[in-house]
């Protein structure tokens, strides 16, 4: 059996999320879906019951990066959960967005909470030293570890993910006419992006492994392969995806104009996302080389002080 014939049963056999005429009005349509909420529920948990836990810290956990984990989890969820996702089914413009949301949005913000400890600390025992350690402290699971997380890695995975979901026949009808294959296809981008951010940002104790400029130069060369993918939806001619074809418009729009105004989504949004944190990386840069020469400037005024004594 050939998989294109393994897409068509799977698309013939299960509808993603149900007709058109589910609800009477967009704003009624919450999923509600456990294999969701149940997951983001015991992650949230975990991390405050490891916050709760740890009293002494080697270390400062701001409030700030607490409010940043529980916010990245609220737009996961709202992203997945709310009408967005109705809308998504019926516009590849919405989908965009639930995508740039997830992406761009949530998973930066669920990192710069720095969740290991917490989280960590938060499981169960048995959970945390029977399951977790004994993984983690194989040296082929921290060699797999170390390969997915190099910066190059982590750009060609997101890279291909975005190009084959978006433009090999089948993928992106197949995922909004599966559910299965949706899961899929949202599991493999926050997968991706969480590789991608994690070179970008810190979420101590560990640290992505590049200095700040190389960083500002990943960001910059790493996101063009997405912007060049979103430029060609945006100025496509026709219509990529049958799915939109087949289902109820809930906002008078063409496909064309869907098409475009989604592919302008992924670009220019996704764009100043990227310059801003480029922004962000320069101004900690300066900060801390400015402190770090500071600190060089005092040890050589005691070592000078200490001579002439």
């Amino acid at each position: 059996m050939t998989a294109s014939s393994v897409l068509r049963l799977l698309t013939e056999s299960a509808p993603a999320h149900g007709s058109p005429e589910a609800v009477d009005v967009w704003w009624q349509a919450w999923n509600f879906e456990l294999t969701i909420l149940i997951p983001v529920a015991i992650a949230a948990l975990f991390y405050l019951h490891g916050l709760s836990r740890w009293k002494d810290r080697s270390r400062l956990h701001s409030r700030w990066r607490t409010a940043s984990y529980f916010s990245g989890l609220l737009l996961l969820v709202l992203a997945l959960e709310s009408p967005l996702d109705y809308l998504s089914e019926h516009h590849f413009t919405f989908h965009m967005v639930q995508h740039e949301l997830l992406m761009m949005v949530a998973v930066p913000l669920t990192l710069l909470g720095a969740p290991t400890t917490p989280s960590l600390l938060g499981m169960p025992r048995w959970l945390r030293m029977g399951v977790v350690r004994r993984v983690v402290g194989q040296a082929l699971v921290r060699a797999l570890l170390r390969f997915v997380t190099h910066p190059l890695v982590a750009v060609i995975v997101l890279t291909v993910l975005m190009y084959a979901w978006h433009l090999a026949p089948g993928w992106y009808d197949g995922a909004l006419r599966n559910e299965w294959i949706h899961a899929l296809q949202h599991g493999s981008f926050i997968l991706a992006a969480l590789l991608f951010w994690w070179n970008v940002i810190d979420p101590m104790p560990l640290r992505a492994r590049m200095s700040y400029p190389l960083r500002m130069v990943y960001l910059l060369v790493g996101s063009t392969p997405k912007h060049f993918l979103a430029a060609l939806i945006a100025f496509g001619d026709e219509p990529l995806y049958d799915v939109y074809a087949e289902v109820e418009r809930v906002v008078d729009m063409s496909l064309l104009t869907d098409q475009a105004f989604g592919g302008m989504l992924m670009w220019a949004p996704s764009q100043m996302m990227h310059l801003a944190a480029i922004g962000i990386l320069f101004f900690i840069w300066a900060i801390r080389s400015e402190e770090e020469a500071q600190i060089r400037e005092d040890e050589a005024r005691a070592i000078a002080a200490a001579e002439d004594g």
